[in-house]
């Protein structure tokens, strides 16, 4: 009875010191995870509500003598970008149509964007070159090919959200415009064909465009900028992926079916 005792009194022991290390594992698991959820909710806030400042300017004076000339003159380019303390800029400028000097900086530190060529092959680029079209090259399953199945419902939602997003992305971007311009194609008929569709619309752009019927030139300045919050272009993503055609047929692809029912339940 004394041995059962002992032995019944050491397996108990045992069983709390078993469910004292689960509870300080699951404790240390929550908090890591809790610890994960916010570094994930720091990152994200100031991807969603700090604004994106940025700015593009540029000015040419390119011109042709006659119909058949290439035009010649200089142009200039300039862009900038700010969120928060991060800063790009960069530069471009050229004679003619040919690009002749370029600079980007990063924080104010100018960065060398030319890439050299790699000597060598790829790693894999000539592996299984020699094996029969049609079988897999590498050493796992091959993957699985995914159709995208058009039904009238989708390719019409699909259309008007193509056609209506641009307008969304314009107002949410608030974007700035400012120029002036002069213009003239090759073809002085495509001049006027580009006219008459800018007159036709009757939207009055913020650029002065002058056209220039006698020779193909770009002259003049222009200026663009604005500001965009993450959190808008959050909001027209999620608007566009709840209309009920896409809804459906993006829940559809996933696999697990009782993540998919209650998602489906979610399309309005």
């Amino acid at each position: 009875m004394r041995a059962a005792g002992a032995w019944a009194s050491c397996s108990a022991g045992r069983g709390a010191v078993t469910v004292s290390w689960l509870v300080l594992v699951g404790s240390v698991l929550l908090w890591t995870l809790l610890v994960l959820l916010g570094l994930l909710l720091l990152l994200l806030l100031p991807v969603l509500f700090l604004p994106f400042t940025f700015y593009v300017q540029a000015d040419a004076d390119l011109a042709g003598d006659d119909w058949e000339d290439d035009l010649s003159g200089p142009f200039r380019g300039k862009f900038g970008l700010r969120w928060g303390i991060v800063t790009v800029s960069g530069m471009a400028a050229g004679e003619g149509l040919h690009l002749e000097r370029t600079e980007f900086r990063l924080l104010g530190m100018r960065m060398d964007g030319r890439k050299r060529a790699r000597k060598g092959r790829r790693k894999g680029e000539n592996e299984g070159a020699g094996a029969p079209r049609g079988t897999p090259t590498g050493d796992g399953p091959p993957r699985r090919k995914v159709r995208l199945k058009l039904t009238p419902d989708l390719i019409w939602a699909l259309t008007r959200e193509a056609l209506s997003l641009p307008e969304r992305v314009w107002r949410s971007l608030g974007i700035r415009l400012s120029g002036e311009l002069t213009y003239g194609f090759s073809d002085p008929s495509l001049t006027g064909f580009c006219e008459a569709i800018r007159w036709g619309t009757g939207v009055a752009l913020p650029v002065r465009l002058t056209p220039d019927f006698l020779r193909p030139c770009l002259i003049g300045w222009g200026r663009a900028g604005g500001r965009v919050f993450g959190y808008k272009l959050v909001a027209i993503g999620w608007r566009v992926l709840r209309r009920p055609a896409i809804w459906n047929y993006l829940v559809g692809q996933i696999r697990f079916r009782p993540l998919r029912s209650v998602l489906l339940q979610g399309g309005t």
